[in-house]
């Protein structure tokens, strides 16, 4: 450990509400400043860049060019890296952490001005055909340390090639989940949705590798009057999504499906009314949509898409086998008869393990290494 103070500067894309973006502001929100002084860097002005400390200096490279910078572009001269270049100079940090893979830019800039990289990876294989086969040999050559958030995670990482993997398993601000018992059953009865049928609760962007197009093909398997599924996130505009939105307006199934879009307000809300909470991820890291959920004791019914593996454990769900709908269907109605037994309490004590606090000093922990 140096005694020193280190300067670092964060890196991240959107600066939105995703999981890993969320777990940075969990970060930031905690840093030692007797030890660190930090700025961050953005890709977009997000609305979660009004949510970190104040006194934090914000630089935002944005990804959509002015017209001046098309012409810089189409003259040979990257915005980007100008950009990067001109951060580099002024904000001389001794480390530039990056909490994606998606800033492909910052891994040759560092490498151009000696600074230490650190990568943080959220993604999974599915995730790395957004980069270019360069961009992401570059990544995993020029980073100092590469950091994955599960297992499966730095097990990928090192399928690539990575020498200097460490684990930092994703955690959330548990203080922030609040129950609101009142608020939960007004939103319950503004969906019409009677006390005795069954919730399972979803929650994420609709995307592909979240499993957005499974939804139609859980509700007509299961074909269940009682059963409700809601989803919860910001709704992508892309073709897919069009859709799975339009089956599952036209579907036949006796299941109901509730299509809410992104809920900041009474997001915990929503998750709480749950009876039970479904991943239906192809592939997933480690989400702490899971966590939450297992905070408020929620059963779990999940694909085998990654993290999960490593955080269900007896008595708080299941994992199917494969990557099969009928699978979940089953295992959901194990769930929802009885036939297989959960325990809210220990789903808690399990999502009690990925606290900030503990995710905070193990991150302090892998920082020490490289300062």
């Amino acid at each position: 450990m140096n005694n020193v103070k280190q300067r670092i500067l964060f890196f991240t894309p959107f600066a939105t509400r995703t999981g890993s973006e969320m777990m940075l502001l969990y970060i930031l929100r905690r840093i030692d400043r007797s030890r660190f002084d930090v700025g961050i860097v953005s890709f977009a002005n997000g609305e979660l860049l009004k949510e970190f400390p104040s006194d934090i200096p914000v630089f935002i490279i944005p990804r959509k060019f002015s017209l001046a910078q098309k012409v810089m572009f189409h003259l040979s001269v990257n915005p980007i890296l100008r950009s990067l270049r001109k951060l580099a100079r002024e904000f001389k940090a001794d480390l530039w952490y990056v909490n994606t893979t998606m800033l492909p830019e910052t891994a040759l800039v560092a490498k151009e001005f000696s600074i230490k990289l650190i990568t943080h990876f959220h993604e999974l294989p599915l995730t790395y055909i957004y980069l270019s086969s360069q961009d992401f040999k570059s990544i995993i050559s020029n980073s100092h340390r590469l950091i994955g958030c599960s297992k499966v995670t730095c097990e990928a990482i090192q399928q690539a090639g990575g020498k200097n993997v460490s684990l930092l398993y994703e955690f959330i601000d548990s203080e922030k989940v609040i129950r609101n018992p009142e608020r939960t059953a007004e939103l319950r009865k503004k969906l019409n949705i009677p006390k005795d049928d069954y919730i399972w609760m979803m929650s994420g962007m609709t995307s592909e590798r979240k499993g957005f197009d499974f939804l139609p093909d859980i509700a007509e398997e299961l074909d269940d009057a009682s059963v409700h599924l809601i989803w919860v996130g910001a709704a992508i505009d892309d073709g897919l999504v069009y859709y799975t939105e339009q089956r599952c307006l036209n579907t036949k199934a006796k299941t109901h499906i509730h299509l809410l879009g992104k809920q900041k307000e009474d997001y915990y809300n929503y998750l709480d009314m749950g009876n039970g909470f479904l991943l239906t991820s192809r592939q997933d890291p480690f989400p702490l949509v899971m966590i939450e959920a297992a905070h408020l004791g929620k059963p779990i019914v999940a694909f085998p898409s990654g993290g999960v593996l490593e955080f269900v454990e007896d008595g708080m769900g299941i994992v199917t086998e494969d990557l099969s709908v009928k699978q979940m269907v089953t295992a959901m109605r194990l769930i929802m008869t009885g036939k297989v037994a959960t325990n809210a309490a220990k789903s808690a004590e399990v999502a009690s393990r990925f606290s900030v606090e503990n995710g905070y000093n193990e991150w302090v922990k892998l920082i020490d290494k490289d300062c």
